[in-house]
């Protein structure tokens, strides 16, 4: 490995770690107010945070927040909650034009897109098979993100495809549909190393094959271990979670380096690290060694 892996790439952290519930779910209420969550996160050693304005903040609000702490914005996340046809498609458009905007505000170009795990329960039931595929609903889908490229990119704001364990958008085969079926000016491809490899994806290839569209990383390490014997187990995915699928990087069977090779050394997007469920005692903790390992692998400052 060299000396500084990917010298132009932006570190940041995605704080899920604080939302981490018992169950193996995630709970946005647990995690500490705003103002006290992004001191940890800068406390923890991270100089920068996903997007995340909470409801009632204007975007200067939040920009003065994170000044004030000394962190940058990282590209957010836009969570759509349809199946393509279940008539909630232009609420989601809605809220696409809305959040790009403020994406737009804080001086970012890109942002996350991934499908809500809420409309595909048979998925959460057999997480990481492709449970209960339909080309017709990717097809949907896939005209969906297309209406969602539209808006967004509107505002100056490309989203990146969030494949997703979970989702109707969990397979390597699903993925590749969509993002062979959007131009790449329009859609972009974020890989979330732990989801991709959980869905049984060749993560290095597809980081490979897609690289020229990534703007954006999802850092996520975890124990296929564990997520072999819990899909022999038929359990579902909080039942997985609870097993001990995800770990802080560095700790878990993923060989993290090796796929971020494949981005190419001239890769200047973001990678960030991301923890859903903290193997270590507590959330400061997990994202202190979260830091640490980034450091040793990025070298000096991880901004």
């Amino acid at each position: 490995m060299p000396d500084r892996q990917l010298p132009r790439a932006r570190i940041s952290l995605n704080p899920i770690q604080w939302m981490a519930t018992d169950d193996g779910w995630l709970d946005p209420a647990r995690a500490p107010e705003k103002p006290e969550l992004l001191s940890l996160v800068k406390g923890a050693g991270f100089d920068s945070v996903m997007t995340d304005v909470p409801a009632g903040w204007t975007v200067p609000q939040y920009r003065e927040l994170l000044d004030d702490l000394g962190l940058v914005p990282a590209p957010g996340y836009l969570v759509c909650r349809s199946d393509g046809g279940d008539g909630h498609e232009q609420a989601v458009l809605d809220l696409a034009a809305q959040t790009a905007r403020v994406h737009a505000g804080l001086g970012l170009t890109d942002i996350g897109l991934g499908l809500s795990m809420g409309v595909s329960p048979s998925r959460l039931r057999r997480p990481a098979q492709g449970q209960d595929g339909s080309p017709q609903r990717l097809a949907a889908l896939t005209d969906l993100v297309d209406r969602i490229a539209d808006v967004m990119i509107a505002e100056g704001v490309r989203p990146a495809l969030h494949p997703h364990v979970g989702t109707w958008i969990e397979t390597e085969s699903e993925a590749r549909a969509v993002l062979d079926a959007v131009a790449s000016g329009r859609l972009g491809f974020l890989p979330d190393t732990g989801h991709l490899a959980w869905a049984g994806a060749d993560v290095a290839s597809m980081i490979r094959d897609y690289a020229g569209r990534i703007p954006l990383v999802h850092l996520k390490d975890c124990r296929l271990g564990v997520a072999a014997e819990s899909r022999a187990a038929d359990r579902d995915y909080r039942a997985t979670v609870r097993a001990g699928l995800w770990v802080e990087p560095g700790r878990g069977e993923l060989p993290l380096t090796e796929f971020l090779d494949c981005l190419g050394s001239e890769f200047d997007g973001w990678l960030m690290v991301e923890v859903d469920s903290p193997d270590l005692p507590d959330p400061y903790q997990s994202a202190v060694a979260s830091a640490t390992w980034a450091r040793g692998v990025f070298g000096g400052t991880i901004d």
